[in-house]
């Protein structure tokens, strides 16, 4: 079994890879990247699903250990995701239902920018929003708008339930990181491909953008990272409007 682990962490490697060469390419023609990441994720964990039961079958019993860690570590893994879907649904009955420029949203007392839920996401924005001026909180909700019309919360879930899986394989962590990354810039773009401004969806990003944990199917406005918010500014400049529609 111990090689049969290290052939799973070997081929997540090699299709990390591919998934981050072809990114490259698509980006430059102003194409969509979430679901090269997504599909890496997928055969990362499924093509070595098929030789498993072959390889438990053949495995002494001395490495039994190996098989309880797996099971330690996934279940842990899942409790974590029932704990801060827990942490939510707490936090939600102290949401007030609003309306913010004609949009439905939450108002929370400090969750937010985000996309919450999972079955039903809805638009949570921070109380401290109606302070800022409309052009802002129009740009925040055409964001979030966005990410409900991509299905942003139910693709990171389900990016979620494939590493369950195989929470030990390491280089599915960095799979999920730029599948992360990946929808944000989609997001970019397609907020580019609507007509807002570069300049003002930049400075909101940067000013008014925040980290919100994925596990329970929340969705973040910009990862609370400086040098991807670099990046990502970066690739934004590469699109022009007919470009950026092609992600539409």
């Amino acid at each position: 079994m111990p090689v049969w682990l290290l052939c799973c962490m070997v081929l997540a490697l090699l299709l990390s890879a591919t998934a981050w060469r072809a990114e490259r390419a698509r980006q430059r023609r102003g194409r969509t990247t979430r679901w090269l990441w997504l599909a890496a994720i997928a055969a990362s964990v499924i093509l070595p699903l098929a030789w498993l039961p072959g390889v438990l079958k053949a495995m002494p019993a001395e490495q039994a250990q190996l098989k309880l860690g797996w099971f330690v570590l996934s279940s842990g893994m899942l409790l974590l995701l029932a704990l801060r879907s827990i942490w939510l649904l707490s936090h939600q009955r102290r949401w007030q239902k609003t309306s913010l420029l004609g949009t439905p949203v939450h108002l929370s007392g400090g969750i937010g920018p985000c996309v919450a839920g999972l079955l039903r996401p809805r638009i949570v924005m921070p109380v401290w929003l109606q302070l800022i001026p409309p052009q802002q909180q129009a740009l925040l909700l055409a964001h979030a708008q966005c990410r409900l019309a991509a299905r942003d919360p139910q693709l990171l879930a389900l990016a979620y339930a494939l590493i369950v899986i195989m929470p030990w394989n390491v280089p599915l962590w960095w799979q999920l990181h730029r599948l992360r990354f990946a929808i944000e810039v989609d997001c970019d773009a397609r907020m580019l491909a609507h007509g807002h401004a570069l300049r003002d969806y930049a400075f909101v990003l940067r000013r008014h953008g925040q980290y919100y944990s994925g596990l329970t199917g929340a969705s973040p406005i910009v990862l609370n990272d400086p040098l991807a918010l670099r990046r990502r500014r970066h690739l934004m400049a590469r699109f022009t409007r007919d470009r950026a529609a092609n992600l539409l």
